[in-house]
């Protein structure tokens, strides 16, 4: 499917972002117990019942062998790992989408919606997964390059201008055919009430979600287009591949 660097649409990025909470909340209640370089936490089995066997019972104290005084066997020997505890800081806790979303005119949108239309087909393969934004795509890519220059024919002054239009559009539509508002606040509302995930990121999750939710200006522009048979078909090119 393609998909912009920094554009998901509908219930693709909702699931993104929860994942990425849900990663967030399931790693730092395993900071206490996990071992380094390990997925599992460390056990160490209590020590069984001793036993004998005859040549042992019939042994003397003097024949066993000499024993450390103060050293009780009966324990398991002490941990050697000597490696630093795990930092709540160091832990991988997935990558949560930074999402810009503006306040939608009907002709920024349709301007928006024609470059997507030819976009879409011209750089399907252009891996745009792989880049931070759509900038590093065109500072980067020879093919950026001439992306950039098919977003400036509409009169978009950068690549991420465009980008920023295009998912503002994206998730009022998204929200117009199949509303995630209730959902999303949900979401929202675990996120705010859970302890065990850094307020730093609590914040950017809460920030990501809540740009996923169109304003009713946004909705109006969309819902207008959706009423006009070209832009109505290019709309359904953002969930097509879903």
């Amino acid at each position: 499917m393609f998909r912009l660097a920094a554009a998901s649409f509908g219930l693709a990025l909702i699931v993104m972002a929860g994942s990425a909470y849900g990663q967030a909340a399931k790693d730092q209640s395993r900071v206490e117990e996990a071992v380094p370089g390990t997925s599992e936490p460390t056990t160490t089995p209590p020590p069984g019942p001793a036993t004998e066997t005859p040549a042992q019972a019939e042994e003397t104290p003097s024949e066993l062998a000499p024993q450390d005084e103060g050293v009780d066997l009966t324990q398991p020997p002490p941990q050697s790992n000597t490696a630093e505890p795990i930092s709540p800081d160091d832990l991988n806790l997935g990558e949560i989408p930074v999402i810009k979303t503006i306040e939608l005119t009907a002709d920024a949108a349709k301007r928006a919606l024609d470059i997507f239309a030819i976009v879409r087909e011209k750089y399907k393969d252009a891996n745009l997964e792989e880049y931070e934004d759509l900038q590093d795509f065109v500072d980067q890519s020879a093919q950026g390059k001439a992306f950039e220059a098919d977003v400036k024919t509409a009169w978009f002054s950068t690549v991420n201008e465009w980008n920023s239009v295009i998912t503002s559009v994206g998730f009022a539509y998204s929200a117009i055919t199949d509303d995630q508002t209730a959902e999303i606040g949900l979401q929202i509302e675990e996120i705010k009430k859970d302890t065990t995930v850094a307020q730093d990121m609590k914040d950017k999750m809460i920030a990501s979600l809540q740009a996923m939710i169109p304003s009713d200006n946004n909705r109006k522009v969309v819902q207008d287009l959706m009423n006009e048979p070209a832009y109505a078909d290019k709309l359904a090119l953002l969930v097509e591949d879903e």
